[in-house]
């Protein structure tokens, strides 16, 4: 009977746990086809992504972008041009309304709006007439926005947004004045790599793309890395920005030092700051201490147990 009992548990163990299995599968199933379900069909691709010109005051130039319907529905699309800032430290950026100064007041689309099928692409351009008395850096964008199906053209509401950036610097009183406000490291690690954080700030009226090395040597004053910093970031006028590199290297002890040498602007400039840092592994130095500390200990049990073999 006990065996039989035995039996008749495992089988029911076995129905539950195929029960369970088949209720999960059911269950990732309808989720699955649910998320696809709320995948929406309209996606705008924009290109190029940014792009940057130079122009004299008073000229009068011309910025492209191209927008995709990379949906599976035809959509409206509806074009408009918006001034931008920056916002925040990592890059980010905000559409702004600079009033009778916007980029809009003295610029003219070539369309701004249109339909698109699944697959179809459309350019407009941006023909901007420079005013004579300005100068340094004029920072707009495209935004093309989804304003439903084409094939229900009373459909208002907006769908989606994409924006293609275009970052114009105007020849004349040019100020190029970047500060390095910061250069920071942990002051304490065990191991690397180390991160590093180059903290600017733009003073001055057109963007700035910093670029240079850092250099990294120990505490005899020998190199132990340069870290290319890429002149590939942009910094706008009257904002920070902050840029991260990092030392790759994980196997570092003992103190160190970083000295950055950044240079900027169509002079070259140059911007110097140092920051220090200390590696120690201190986990795998305390083991190694209570190793040796063990050892020593028991260094004369060690040595009896080695001679008692030696005498076998």
């Amino acid at each position: 009977m006990f065996i039989m009992r035995s039996i008749r548990s495992k089988f029911c163990v076995v129905n539950l746990a195929i029960i369970a299995a088949l209720a999960l599968g059911l269950s990732v199933a309808f989720n699955f086809t649910m998320a696809k379900d709320t995948i929406p069909s309209q996606s705008l691709e924009v290109s190029p992504p940014s792009q940057e010109v130079n122009a004299d005051p008073g000229a009068t130039i011309t910025i492209k972008a191209k927008v995709r319907n990379s949906g599976g529905q035809p959509t409206n699309i509806k074009v408009r041009l918006e001034d931008f800032t920056a916002s925040g430290a990592e890059g980010q950026v905000a559409l702004v309304n600079n009033g009778d100064q916007s980029l809009s007041s003295y610029t003219k689309l070539s369309r701004d709006n249109f339909s698109l099928q699944s697959g179809e692409s459309q350019e407009v351009t941006a023909t901007i007439k420079l005013p004579k008395d300005t100068a340094g850096g004029k920072y707009g964008a495209f935004v093309f926005s989804s304003l439903g199906s084409a094939t229900d053209p009373g459909t208002a509401s907006v769908s989606q947004e994409v924006a293609s950036l275009f970052l114009i610097k105007v020849s004349g009183d040019i100020v190029e004045d970047l500060q390095l406000g910061g250069f920071f490291a942990p002051s304490f690690l065990e191991f690397g790599p180390v991160p590093f954080l180059l903290q600017f700030n733009n003073m001055g009226n057109v963007h700035l793309k910093p670029y240079g090395l850092v250099n990294v040597r120990n505490v005899f004053g020998n190199s132990v890395k340069d870290i290319v910093v890429k002149g590939e970031t942009n910094v706008f006028p009257k904002a920070s920005r902050q840029m991260h590199i990092e030392l790759d290297n994980k196997f570092l002890c003992g103190p160190y030092t970083a000295h950055a040498f950044i240079n900027y602007g169509s002079k070259n400039q140059t911007l110097e700051l140092t920051t220090r840092f200390f590696v120690f592994p201190i986990r795998i130095a305390l083991i190694a201490a209570l190793v040796i500390f063990i050892i020593y200990r028991g260094r004369k049990r060690i040595a009896k147990a080695i001679k008692a073999l030696g005498g076998k």
